[in-house]
């Protein structure tokens, strides 16, 4: 699935009615200087600053937004897998967190080969990330049209949602019994959408 389908939702759709399960966790840290929005604008504020022109700033939102959603992945996977070894629940967290760097290490490179095909229009040579360039090839009529206002809004959204899963992974978890019941992916998508929403409506 395309990050525009992942995150952007189809106007046709008919709406969810159900609750979204783990939003609680989402809004608990909201008013707070933790709360994952809060962030989410300081990490943009601190990407802007740290960018020397408009058009490298353009670059970074577009290479963080693919590093970051990317990352998701990950984050997603862990949770399941919580859910289904719940028992060892915590020990899978920690050996998560020991493996960042080179978790972190494996996501920049498929992130810049993604780049690459980006920037080629879509032509690629061959490369590791081939048969997954599917997933932003939807990205390239925005990235030609320079629309660094879909990126800023997709940058906010996803680090939004990074910062949700960091808390929901790493402080919600190991400290309350009953929400390792709430995981599936149903509600995994749920919450990752709910997030991304709230996200978006916000940064109008």
């Amino acid at each position: 699935m395309s990050m525009i389908e992942r995150f952007f939702k189809d106007s046709k759709a008919s709406p969810e009615s159900e609750p979204v399960s783990l939003a609680n966790y989402f809004h608990d840290l909201e008013g707070s200087p933790d709360f994952p929005f809060t962030l989410a604008l300081k990490a943009y504020d601190n990407l802007k600053a740290s960018a020397s022109s408009q058009e490298e700033l353009f670059y970074f939102l577009m290479e963080d937004c693919i590093f970051t959603s990317l990352y998701a992945t990950f984050y997603e996977e862990l949770l399941i897998a919580v859910k289904e070894n719940n028992d060892v629940a915590i020990p899978l967290i920690d050996r998560f967190a020991d493996d960042s760097d080179e978790r972190e290490r494996m996501i920049a490179e498929q992130t810049q080969h993604h780049l690459s095909f980006i920037e080629n229009k879509g032509l690629c040579p061959g490369c590791p990330c081939c048969e997954n360039h599917q997933d932003v090839a939807e990205l390239i009529q925005f990235w030609q049209r320079g629309d660094i206002d879909f990126f800023t809004n997709l940058y906010i959204g996803m680090q939004t949602i990074q910062f949700s899963m960091e808390h929901l992974i790493y402080d919600v978890i190991p400290s309350t019994n009953n929400v390792i019941d709430l995981l599936n992916h149903k509600s995994i998508l749920a919450f990752r959408q709910y997030i991304f929403d709230y996200a978006e409506e916000k940064s109008l």
